[in-house]
């Protein structure tokens, strides 16, 4: 491996693997696009490591085969939205959460990229969970529920000092709410072509600001 090899692994659920979307909308897509236009510098691999209804658990489950296998300079990470729904089989409580997400972490953290990048190690960018249009399928998945997984995720950027997307946060700061229910799907949860372009927005900063430190 040479120190211009840059790998990032996009490490989540459904909204990370583009569902209900044309494959060219997944921001997993996007970035393999764009960075070697923009950093042409890097020789990139983008993988997207998102599964239709996975929580943190299963996530925990596939982390070797899905990540660590991999050995990324970048890892983002955005779990919760299934986690905290009350659907059979997927809900897990905050504690568990957050238990898995410690653990997730932990694993990746020790993992040597055998590049320069990041002293070696990979950096993790951490985002919360979207928020939604919770009128839809309430009470399965509501708003107030979903905010508590992602004040785990801000805890842990906070005390991994990670880089953090406050998904939840920019989606809310929608106040129009025509604007806002337009970047959902018609089920109020998965993003819609407008949502994707805000979360992509966001995703696309954080690594222009993370290069300019390298």
């Amino acid at each position: 491996m040479t120190n211009t090899e840059m790998k990032i692994v996009c490490f989540g659920d459904s909204l990370t693997y583009g569902y209900g979307v044309l494959e060219h909308i997944a921001y997993p897509y996007r970035l393999a696009k764009d960075l070697p236009e923009k950093y042409p510098q890097y020789s990139w691999e983008i993988r997207n490591s998102g599964i239709n209804g996975h929580t943190t658990r299963e996530a925990l489950i596939r982390l070797r085969g899905s990540v660590l296998q991999h050995k990324p300079q970048m890892v983002f990470i955005l779990f919760g939205s299934n986690d905290s729904a009350l659907n059979e089989g997927q809900y897990r409580t905050p504690y568990e959460y957050e238990q898995n997400l410690r653990k997730i972490l932990t694993e990746i953290f020790a993992l040597p990229t055998g590049n320069s990048f990041h002293d070696g190690t990979p950096l993790v960018i951490l985002m919360t969970p979207p928020s939604m249009v919770d009128t839809d399928f309430y009470p399965f998945t509501t708003n107030d529920r979903l905010e508590l997984y992602g004040e785990i995720v801000k805890k842990l950027a906070q005390e991994y000092d990670l880089p953090l997307i406050d998904l939840f946060a920019a989606y809310q700061s929608i106040k129009n709410k025509a604007d806002y229910e337009a970047c959902f799907q018609y089920d109020g949860v998965h993003l819609s072509n407008a949502g994707y372009e805000i979360l992509y927005d966001l995703i696309l900063d954080t690594i222009e600001n993370i290069m300019k430190d390298q």
